[in-house]
């Protein structure tokens, strides 16, 4: 009895020993997987902390490059302002140099011989009425535009005439003008008409030309209208109230609600 007891308390011993180094076998091995595991949380916070560190950077980066852009917009913009402000500049200058020019406008071809400056002297003032020339005109030259003819147009090139004076100018195209209208048609030489306008550049010509479907209006509803230096729209009324207009788009809005507009 007492040798079967002292086999059971040894087997029992003997499997408790396994047990142990089993448990101690068991915590070595996950000693072993949690140095692993920590080591590769600590890696994977050493590429976190990396990217954190990034990110904020770009974030910085996003942010500073945002305020560079607002200040471009805001530099863009003053520089628009500043080269619409040079370009409407530079016209006003370029139309004043033209001041004293008038430019013929189908005039045949060869017709002003071969001192242009002695035939305007003599011609203009014999065709607008040598009254309104007390004074002979000074002209400081004359000649067609383009120099050379395009090969195959045969219409006549339009002539540049310069005069001392810019009242002289205005006074042609004035009586020009008038002459038109007293005689109810163009003036004409050797049978043709002949067009008088003021020199002007591309853009005002451009500007100017803007108001064209407002004119034709205007002649429809018997208005009387000039167009003003530099593109200004005046428009008398039948009460003889006189209307200016600095675009075509708000002329065309009161003609809309002009008695008699569409």
């Amino acid at each position: 009895m007492a040798a079967e007891e002292q086999r059971e308390v040894e087997g029992s011993h003997a499997i408790l020993q396994e047990i142990k180094r089993g448990n101690e076998a068991l915590s070595q091995k996950l000693d072993a997987k949690t140095a692993e595991i920590n080591h590769s949380i600590s890696g994977l916070k050493t590429v976190v902390d990396g990217m954190c560190s990034r990110i904020t950077e770009a974030e910085e980066r996003i942010s500073t490059a945002e305020d560079k852009l607002t200040e471009l917009d805001s530099h863009v913009l003053r520089l628009m302002k500043e080269k619409d402000f040079l370009v409407d500049k530079v016209d006003q200058l370029e139309n004043q140099s033209r001041r004293n020019i008038v430019r013929i406008v189908n005039l045949q071809e060869g017709g002003e011989g071969n001192d242009p400056v002695r035939f305007f002297t003599d011609w203009i003032p014999s065709v607008l009425g040598r009254q309104h020339f007390p004074e002979p005109l000074i002209i400081e030259r004359a000649h067609r535009s383009p120099t050379f003819r395009t090969p195959g147009d045969k219409r006549p090139r339009p002539i540049l005439i310069c005069l001392l004076k810019y009242q002289d100018r205005d006074k042609i195209l004035r009586m020009a003008a008038k002459t038109s209208r007293e005689k109810g048609g163009p003036i004409t030489f050797k049978g043709e008409a002949v067009m008088f306008f003021p020199d002007l550049s591309a853009n005002l010509v451009k500007r100017r030309k803007e108001y064209n479907y407002v004119k034709k209006e205007l002649h429809a509803k018997k208005l009387q209208f000039s167009l003003l230096h530099p593109a200004t729209l005046r428009v008398i009324l039948p009460n003889g109230e006189k209307k200016f207009f600095k675009s075509p788009e708000a002329a065309a809005s009161f003609l809309r609600d002009f008695p008699g507009g569409d």
